[in-house]
């Protein structure tokens, strides 16, 4: 089978600085000079003593103190199999430039038993401190996955994928595991493409789209008849939410919950898939165990994790949702599973990529960005309105007073409405809903009808500011709502996103 044009063109991403090249080698950013100054733990020490002296151990006995084996271990770090395992961590870092930090980092990431004098908290800030180093100590911006071996870690999202079983292992949200394994029967694995915010693994007759976004999107899609097992991380739950799932029609909604995390896994039809029609599918079903979530896909369907997103530096233990954005998120997934989402859109921290989540056949594109506005380009063949979502940081646009953010539709300012359910109940004039929660607002839109639209994210003037505009000759004024002039990298980013959510949408055989 061909490599498909949007494979071909994601392939051409270089990606942030600092990242990894193949294999986990280190390109710039974490090197000798890190492992030699943090011999004694790497900064891990602080929470588990197994990591005090750690450059002095022998390879084999970290990967046995974090009860990871060692053929593994070689394999996700990039190192050769055939590797003498009785070399120091310092010794490997010399011999093959893999710095002890990055190897301390891995451990802690994937170890099998943490300590027991660590609360839930401390747990996540250890992994989440070893998640920040091995994406390269801060350097890079925004949402993005770096490679090491068969693992990608994102800003938000951290998972392994093993090509040989087509198995997802350690799924991370925000530094906390959700889900020790997501398995889907006879994968049949036939390629991959991991860059940007969007990694994506081919099938024979399905494919794993997983995304680096606030919400920490995984979507599992069937062409055939599929079983999906989700072996839940230690303290997670599972609960068919009967609430939501009832007012369904053919679609299923199970509630995960972790300390004060939550998220859910929906079961729905692949509203994008080719020969979608209106009927509701026949053969859906979810089992949920106590540790594990069985669900049972067949043609033309999907099965996707979204979280209710948060800041991974907020943690999710130390974090409680607010009653508005918990509904909102409720609602957002049960009208994604009937179809009238078309897409989410996150941006975050200034950086070049985007994550964008089709639903339904809708085209999404930044057209121009800065700190104080954003311009997107909306357009469908959709005989139907739909309702699209954009989730932005302090980093993105100036949130310091969010009352003064503004959309336009098409130049006309948006009516603002006082509840998410007011945009799935139809009308013929464009509407928004807007929820603002530490230092991030979601927007979310309701456009009527579909041909080629233009939305404007930007702040209304203050008092003052329009009258200085005039007098000095309308300097710095809003741009007219013609075609606007975009940031190359960045929309070059995002493109890179949409082609490949809507490619990963398409049944291609």
């Amino acid at each position: 089978m061909g490599v498909s044009p949007v494979l071909a063109q994601m392939g051409q991403s270089e990606g942030p600085s600092g990242g990894m090249g193949q294999g986990g080698r280190s390109v710039g950013g974490m090197g000798q000079e890190m492992g030699q100054g943090m011999r004694n733990g790497y900064g891990f020490d602080q929470y588990d003593n197994r990591f005090a002296g750690f450059g002095s151990m022998i390879f084999e006995e970290v990967c046995n103190n974090s009860g990871i084996p060692v053929e593994t271990a070689l394999s996700d770090i990039g190192l050769p199999e055939d590797m003498d395992t009785q070399l120091t961590i310092l010794e490997v870092e010399e011999q093959y430039g893999i710095s002890g930090q990055e190897i301390a980092s891995y451990m802690v990431t994937n170890m099998q038993q943490m300590p027991t004098s660590l609360n839930a908290r401390q747990q996540l800030l250890m992994r989440q401190h070893a998640v920040q180093t091995v994406r390269g100590m801060g350097m890079g911006r925004g949402m993005y996955f770096m490679r090491q071996g068969r693992f990608a870690y994102g800003n938000y999202t951290t998972f392994g994928f093993d090509a040989g079983s087509g198995e997802v292992s350690n799924f991370a949200v925000g530094g906390d595991l959700i889900f020790d394994s997501v398995t889907v029967s006879d994968f049949a694995f036939e390629e991959e493409q991991v860059t940007g915010a969007i990694a994506l693994y081919e099938g024979a007759d399905s494919r794993i789209l997983i995304h680096d976004n606030p919400m920490g999107t995984m979507q599992v899609m069937s062409f055939a008849d599929k079983t999906i097992v989700f072996d839940l991380a230690e303290d997670v739950k599972a609960k068919v939410d009967t609430e939501l799932s009832d007012d369904l029609e053919g679609a299923l909604i199970v509630k995960i919950t972790k300390n004060n995390f939550e998220g859910y896994l929906t079961v729905f039809k692949n509203h994008l898939a080719s020969g979608a029609d209106t009927e509701p599918l026949e053969g859906l079903d979810v089992e949920v165990s106590d540790d594990r979530v069985t669900v049972n896909l067949v043609n033309n369907s999907v099965v996707m994790f979204r979280a209710s997103h948060m800041e991974p530096a907020l943690m999710q233990t130390g974090y409680i949702y607010g009653s508005h954005v918990a509904y909102m998120h409720q609602v957002l997934n049960r009208e994604i599973a009937r179809g009238r989402v078309g897409a989410e859109l996150s941006l975050r921290a200034g950086g070049d990529n985007a994550s964008v989540v089709n639903y339904t056949s809708m085209g999404v594109h930044v057209r121009e960005r800065n700190r104080d506005r954003i311009v997107l380009g909306v357009e469908s063949d959709l005989p139907e309105g739909r309702v699209i979502t954009v989730n932005v940081d302090n980093e993105t646009i100036n949130l310091s007073n969010p009352d003064r953010l503004r959309l336009r539709f098409n130049g006309e300012v948006i009516e603002k409405a006082e509840s998410i359910d007011e945009l799935f109940t139809g009308g013929n004039r464009p509407l928004c809903y807007l929820v603002q929660e530490n230092e991030t607002v979601t927007m979310a839109v309701y456009i009527p009808e579909f041909s080629e639209h233009e939305i404007v994210i930007d702040l209304e003037p203050e008092a003052g500011e329009e009258e200085a505009r005039e007098e000095s000759g309308g300097e710095g004024a809003t741009e007219s709502e013609g075609e606007s002039k975009p940031t190359p990298a960045f929309e070059f980013g995002l493109s890179v996103a949409v082609l490949a959510s809507a490619y990963g949408l398409k049944r291609r055989r």
